[in-house]
């Protein structure tokens, strides 16, 4: 599928803005390296701002996209809410994630990144709910432990987007999966 002009641009200030860092990249850059001519990056941005967030909206469209994905599956509730919460909360250890890219383009930048948090958080924390509601009504999850995940998941994932954890250090990785098991475990009525 061909990507449109307007989707290239993005793509390509994304890269320059990872590799010089947004202050550091000009329109002219992004023109060059798109082999655009600067009009032409001009039609679809008045400014450089305008870029960056169009590379913020998409990174985070490209991160809620992967969660959606996950929820809208045919596997069981029980497969879909472990690999939310995997992806959700461990997705660093995956090195051409959305969220490695983000975490490179704003590494020094916290404000600009928290934006991106709040767009992906809401999103994500309706769709959590969904899938915890489903596990319910279906009969899978008991209720009252789910109100005590849904809590402990959201501030989880909280907390990591705020450390900007690197799950590949310390056997975090291992941590999350355990965490996981047992968490997918304490809820399910079905023991097996």
């Amino acid at each position: 599928m061909a990507i449109s002009t307007r989707e290239h641009l993005i793509d390509v200030a994304r890269q320059l803005f990872s590799r010089k860092g947004v202050e550091a990249t000009t329109m002219g850059d992004i023109a060059n390296a798109s082999e655009r001519g600067r009009r032409t990056v001009y039609t679809y941005f008045r400014n450089k701002k305008e870029v960056y967030a169009a590379v913020l909206q998409s990174e985070s469209d490209t991160l809620v996209r992967r969660l959606e994905a996950i929820v809208n599956s045919d596997e069981p509730v029980e497969e879909r809410l472990r690999e939310f919460l995997s992806v959700r909360l461990v997705q660093r250890r995956e090195q051409n994630s959305a969220a490695v890219s983000l975490r490179a383009l704003f590494k020094p930048d916290f404000r600009r990144m928290s934006r991106v948090r709040v767009l992906v958080r809401e999103r994500a924390k309706c769709m959590l709910h969904e899938l915890l509601a489903e596990g319910i009504d279906s009969g899978r999850f008991e209720a009252s432990r789910c109100a005590m995940l849904e809590g402990f998941a959201l501030d989880c994932m909280h907390a990591m987007d705020i450390a900007g954890a690197d799950t590949e250090s310390g056997g975090l990785a291992l941590s999350a999966d355990s965490m996981l098991d047992f968490i997918i475990s304490d809820i399910c009525r079905c023991k097996e």
